[in-house]
């Protein structure tokens, strides 16, 4: 997987993140509940595009996000399932990222081993 599709889905991890924290900020009851739709419809697309990418486990928990998105409640305790989710998303994406470099260095390190003369 490439560092730049990795970068991508963070980006929309930011963007859920975003809609979540105007959630959780927002004062009146009605005004949050304006919210809940696009969070829903947001990590729908989230979970969609996880899921064409191979990345399963977090396709998963952004399939969670969305059905905890639409349920009722307090406000409170579904800002903080929310909150908790993107936040383990945006931890994920972010150990990916790591991984990808780490490959990359070990790949351009064995290029270079094998490229040298042999002496002798």
């Amino acid at each position: 997987m490439k560092l730049t599709t990795l970068q991508q889905v963070f980006d929309k991890v930011q963007h859920v993140h975003g809609l979540v924290e105007r959630f959780a900020t927002s004062r009146d009851p009605r005004l949050a509940e304006q919210y809940a739709q696009p969070m829903k419809r947001a990590f729908g697309r989230l979970k969609i595009e996880l899921m064409g990418l191979g990345m399963d486990s977090m396709s998963q928990l952004a399939g969670a996000m969305e059905i905890a998105a639409g349920r009722s409640g307090p406000a409170r305790t579904k800002s903080r399932i929310l909150r908790e989710g993107v936040a383990s998303l945006r931890f994920q994406v972010d150990q990916e990222q790591k991984q990808v470099v780490r490959d990359d260095e070990a790949a351009s390190k064995q290029r270079v081993q094998s490229e040298e003369p042999t002496p002798g």
